[in-house]
């Protein structure tokens, strides 16, 4: 699935692409350069951060389904982050459905 598929959803003002090291792949949007790696990065350290806390989850809880992690979230304000997999985006709170963006995250995550 083509990054600016995901753009032109309501809300969406950057998405990424990236490797397993948080290099870059491929991006959409209206952030520079610099903010789309920086937002890259912290999106895979986030998500290891993610995995190991519902590791820790199932096996406290012993609850089945935990892990692996199916994506995460961070909302803030104004604006969300969100990812599943090695991609990322940012959209506007007022604009944007978080079920549609995660919806068309895990697709394009799992092409």
């Amino acid at each position: 699935m083509s990054l600016r598929k995901i753009l032109v959803l309501d809300g969406v003002t950057a998405v990424c692409r990236f490797r397993d090291d948080g290099v870059v792949m491929e991006a959409e949007g209206m952030l520079p350069l610099e903010l789309i790696e920086r937002m890259a990065k912290f999106a895979q350290w986030y998500r290891r951060m993610v995995s190991g806390n519902t590791d820790l989850l199932s096996l406290f809880s012993q609850m089945r389904g935990w892990s692996p992690s199916q994506g995460w979230v961070v909302r803030g304000g104004t604006t969300t982050a969100c990812s599943v997999g090695n991609m990322v985006c940012l959209f506007e709170n007022a604009e944007g459905s978080l079920n549609e963006i995660m919806r068309v995250l895990r697709e394009a995550a799992h092409e």
